[in-house]
């Protein structure tokens, strides 16, 4: 008995000295989660990150005082994004966004409390955000913060353009008041601002840059949408001349019974001289021309740091270019060099491996664009992405001129492809627009959507964009040839790549005084203007659709379209009516020639033999389609816009061409981006951002509306030209 009592006594002492030696909480990283941190947001607000919530859970889990976190999981792009030190005045681009693996500290820089999380605008429900906690002893435990989102009862952004920097926006009540009555229900009283800051522009009350009577406005004041005191219809933004980005106001509206709410004013500065601006430091972007081997100088890597992040470089980490380009060396001399560049290397600002020492040499074979990027981090450790863009031989080639040839008296219009093609082979990338210099008028004119003499929708005018896929069009463009003008014509013109890179070239147009004629680069014949807003082909493809004939004849000129054949010999287009889901993939699988060895079953209401039951089956078996619950594809449905996009997306990936990723944050810039499914954002961000897909005159992508047959034969057509 005595013993079993010293045993018991013995177990008892030792169970007290673990307790003391070793308390729960010390164990706490091995067996204990933290409670979850909940808050919630609208989808037009913020949501600032509280340090004490989280020292508190800390404190919950291992008694000790929190010293810092990682984030372990972020959201996702279509929920929101974190950042640091937020400042809503400026353009996402240029916030600091937060990052996995970097310790946010309760009680030191970087702080907790400085993280904001910045819903999407399109985001409703709820997402879970999953970090690493670890408290002043350094033992760890695990947490989630769970964000609920609540959709915005409507949109409270009023979106203003400017053309430049020399332009002003007077301030519509109206725009105000829908806002108001939209989100409260109720009539506007009055708003307050939050000024811009002045490198950006200001506000003016009663602005009238004659005499200058006008008075700031201020903070403090209340500005009325209906009352004999200060009006909202009388205040004025004025840009900083320097400014080039889109300026963020915020507000706070007031209706009739005293409620408030939050709403921002977004001015974009569409300023056209910045296009010409050669320094994309700002973008992360280092350029060089060369004809022969470049040094990096580490200056300019620098320079890019100190744009993005604010602060001097540390070091950088370079992905490989393609050897068909050239090698980039270590050390290099006239033939000899230390070593190759690795991706996985280091390579400093301020000591060894220098960013200096670093030689790109190329190809013997290559000239035009070679794009390298690269990731650089500053001295406090946070990172950026950049580019850097070389220009071998291309910037001094003078075989890259379009040119066409054209009779006395005939206009010749330009074929957007002809463009696309030049930008493809020296920026390789896919073309975004031309800026034009006007040719001397006794030469003759440029004119945009001209018909005839006399008949057009405006003259070309050198500040004006004209795109390769959207609104104005470069297809649109016409050289008319002043009366009886004979020679050649040099029309020299900017382009400017989807990444907003620029170069240099030039269109020549050689008016003969008889003969024949070649508007069609210099392997095409062109052909008189009246047959270029009508159809050669189509019967039915009239004046009506001169926007779509280019594409429409080109595809059907290459065999992928064909139309069908009246009773009395003519083809017809139907270019109004809707594209099947079977006819599209059909027309996709023309284009790509997509081939699978795979034996998959097709779907169950794709009947063999039918006339789309390859493509189809091909698609299905590549994953480009997947089909419902039921194994069924609806190939006789018509196709919506979304679909259509996501099934191009697929299509060219797995075919090998490439289209960029867009960002689906900017999706918000369309009236109608609520209604774009989550499964298809990505495919409309990147076929907008390459040029595929765009946006309607009212500003709209109407994804779940039907395409027509000319809409398609547009996207396949530029979908062919990548």
């Amino acid at each position: 008995m005595l013993k079993q009592l010293r045993k018991y006594l013995t177990t008892i002492i030792i169970l007290s000295l673990v307790c003391y030696l070793f308390p729960a909480t010390a164990f706490a990283s091995m067996d204990e989660d933290a409670d979850d941190i909940k808050y919630s947001v609208d989808s037009d607000d913020t949501l600032d990150f509280n340090d004490d919530n989280f020292n508190d859970k800390c404190d919950d889990v291992t008694g000790e005082k929190l010293d810092y976190i990682k984030f372990t999981s972020l959201p996702d792009d279509d929920e929101g994004i974190l950042y640091y030190d937020y400042d809503e005045s400026e353009d996402d681009d240029d916030n600091t966004e937060v990052r996995e693996s970097k310790k946010y500290k309760y009680r030191g820089s970087p702080y907790i409390s400085e993280i904001t999380f910045v819903p999407d605008e399109d985001y409703d429900g709820r997402l879970t955000i999953k970090y690493k906690g670890y408290d002043e002893d350094g033992n760890s435990y695990t947490g989630k913060v769970k964000i609920s989102v609540d959709k915005a009862k409507s949109s409270t952004v009023i979106t203003y353009t400017l053309d430049d920097t020399d332009d002003t926006v007077k301030f519509d009540e109206d725009d105000f008041f829908d806002i108001c009555d939209d989100v409260k229900d109720e009539d506007l009283d009055y708003v307050k601002f939050y000024l811009p800051d002045d490198d950006d522009g200001m506000l003016y009350y009663n602005y009238d840059e004659d005499d200058g009577s006008h008075t700031k406005v201020s903070s403090s004041k209340k500005y009325y949408f209906k009352s004999k005191s200060k009006l909202i219809k009388r205040i004025t933004f004025v840009p900083d001349k320097d400014c080039s980005k889109t300026v963020t106001i915020k507000y706070k509206g007031y209706d009739v019974d005293g409620d408030s709410y939050s709403g921002k004013i977004k001015i974009k500065l569409d300023d056209d001289d910045d296009d010409d601006d050669d320094d994309n430091t700002s973008n992360g972007i280092i350029t060089y021309k060369i004809d022969d081997v470049i040094n990096f100088d580490d200056d300019d890597f620098d320079d890019v740091c100190d744009k993005i992040n604010d602060r001097d470089l540390d070091y950088i980490k370079i992905t490989i270019p393609s050897a068909k380009k050239g090698i980039l060396y270590y050390n290099y001399s006239d033939g000899s060099y230390s070593s190759i560049v690795a991706s996985a290397k280091k390579y400093y600002c301020k000591s060894s491996p220098y960013i200096k020492n670093i030689t790109f040499v190329p190809n013997n074979n290559f000239t035009g664009s070679c794009k390298i990027s690269y990731k650089g981090y500053d001295v406090k450790g946070d990172s950026y992405s950049g580019t850097i863009l070389i220009a071998v031989g291309s910037h001094n080639q003078t075989t890259k001129d379009i040119t066409y040839t054209s009779s006395k008296n005939t206009p010749t219009t330009f074929k957007d492809a002809d463009f696309n093609t030049i930008c493809k082979s020296l920026m390789d990338n896919q073309l975004s627009y031309v800026k034009f210099t006007l040719p001397n008028t006794s030469n003759g004119t440029l004119y945009y959507g001209y018909t005839s003499r006399g008949e057009y929708t405006s003259k070309i005018k050198s500040s004006t964009k004209y795109y390769y896929g959207a609104s104005p069009y470069l297809l649109n463009v016409s050289f008319v040839p002043a009366d009886n003008y004979t020679g050649t014509v040099t029309i020299p013109y900017t382009g400017y790549d989807t990444d907003g890179l620029s170069y240099s070239g030039k269109v020549l147009i050689t008016v003969l005084s008889s003969g024949s004629n070649n508007s069609g680069g210099s392997t095409t014949t062109p052909i008189d203007i009246s047959k270029l807003v009508s159809s050669k082909y189509f019967s039915d493809v009239d004046i009506s659709y001169s926007w779509a004939v280019p594409y429409i004849d080109s595809l059907y000129e290459s065999g992928i379209i064909s139309g069908t054949t009246t009773t009395r010999g003519s083809k017809l287009y139907s270019p109004a009516s809707f594209v099947t889901r079977g006819d599209f993939m059909l027309i996709l699988y023309k284009t790509l020639k997509f081939q699978t060895s795979s034996t998959t079953s097709n779907f169950r209401d794709v009947p063999s033999g039918s006339y789309y039951y390859n493509a189809i089956m091909a698609a299905k078996a590549l994953g480009i389609v997947q089909g419902d619950l039921d194994n069924k594809f609806y190939p006789n449905n018509p196709i919506t816009r979304e679909d259509a996009m996501v099934m191009a997306l697929r299509a060219v990936n797995i075919t090998g061409k490439t289209i960029a990723s867009g960002d689906t944050s900017n999706l918000y810039v369309y009236a109608d981006s609520s209604s774009i499914s989550d499964y298809s954002k990505t495919a409309v961000a990147a076929l907008i951002k390459a040029g595929i897909i765009t946006g309607s005159d009212d500003n709209k992508i109407y994804p779940q509306g039907n395409l027509s047959r000319a809409q398609v034969a547009a996207i396949i057509y530029r979908v062919k030209n990548l």
